[in-house]
């Protein structure tokens, strides 16, 4: 799950501020189920950095499998 706060206001030039928690088990699943970093991010309404960042902090690594080879000429 991805909270996100906006507090935006170009005349007092306030900053977005984006917090983020992700449960460990969850994401444990979705890594060993194979899904990319892009998937999961798109699951949970955040980036593919995000989702990265998070993951190294809890100690998780995704396998790096891209399916774009399969295109390639």
């Amino acid at each position: 799950m991805c909270l996100v706060l906006k507090s935006l206001d170009r005349t007092l030039q306030k900053f977005i501020i984006i917090i983020v928690k992700i449960n460990k088990d969850k994401l444990k699943e979705k890594i060993k189920a194979g899904h990319s970093t892009r998937t999961v991010a798109m699951q949970l309404g955040c980036s593919p950095t995000t989702v990265r960042r998070k993951a190294a902090e809890m100690g998780l690594k995704f396998n790096n499998k891209t399916n774009w080879k399969k295109y390639a000429g």
